[in-house]
């Protein structure tokens, strides 16, 4: 995979989109996305990207089901741990993904009071790729997951894991590379993050607005 199939792939993700396999739903786009909404992927097959899209909620293909009868928690894996999970384990073989993003939330607080903030990388380009698997099935479509790693320094004080966040240049590695170092994949990154708390979100919010920075209002006491 060269540099300029990796560049290809991701402006195809911004001005070309329609280039996805003709069986796949279209993409649900916007600011809040959630587990089980269809989202972007890329995979490598026969040697050049292939786009797609994905139910963001995997299901692995022993599973006879209805997608929605699925009960386990599988939006996320542990790159620690997935490729000997029974669940991730012949995806980490023969199924990996990028999935394109600009930013995640993450929540701190109290259950009740929680203080959303957004978080991304600072970078060049338009968008940063998640690390993901996923899982094809007979009438079901595609499913996914991101894979999560222990939080970088800078955001640890957020949330003590994160996605595993990749740049143009660990997408190849990440894809073709049977031996994956787990400690390193997904560092690119570090030291070169932003975030900043924002607005309160609803499932239903959408729009730019919910990624800007918001100054929650100070909590008032009182004393009798």
């Amino acid at each position: 995979m060269t540099w300029a199939e990796i560049y290809s792939i991701q402006r195809a993700f911004l001005e070309n989109f329609e280039m996805i396999e003709m069986n796949a739903p279209p993409a649900d786009l916007g600011y809040n996305i959630r587990p089980t909404q269809q989202v972007r992927m890329a995979t490598l097959g026969n040697g050049a990207f292939n786009m797609s899209t994905a139910r963001w909620w995997f299901v692995p293909d022993s599973f006879h089901g209805a997608s929605k009868d699925w009960k386990a928690t599988t939006f996320n894996a542990r790159i620690e741990t997935a490729s000997d999970k029974p669940t991730f384990s012949k995806a980490w073989k023969n199924h990996r993904c990028v999935i394109p993003a600009i930013g995640y939330y993450e929540w701190t607080g109290d259950k009740g009071n929680k203080q959303p903030w957004f978080i991304a990388p600072k970078m060049n380009e338009p968008f940063f790729w998640f690390a993901g698997l996923y899982s094809e099935r007979k009438g079901e479509g595609a499913s996914c997951t991101i894979l999560t790693r222990p939080a970088l320094k800078q955001i640890e004080h957020i949330h003590a894991r994160s996605p595993v966040m990749l740049s143009c240049s660990d997408v190849q590695s990440w894809l073709e590379n049977d031996h994956v170092d787990r400690e390193v994949l997904g560092t690119t990154f570090e030291n070169r993050m932003q975030f900043h708390t924002v607005k309160p979100i609803k499932p239903k919010d959408d729009g730019e607005s919910l990624i800007e920075p918001y100054d929650p209002p100070a909590q008032m006491g009182f004393a009798f």
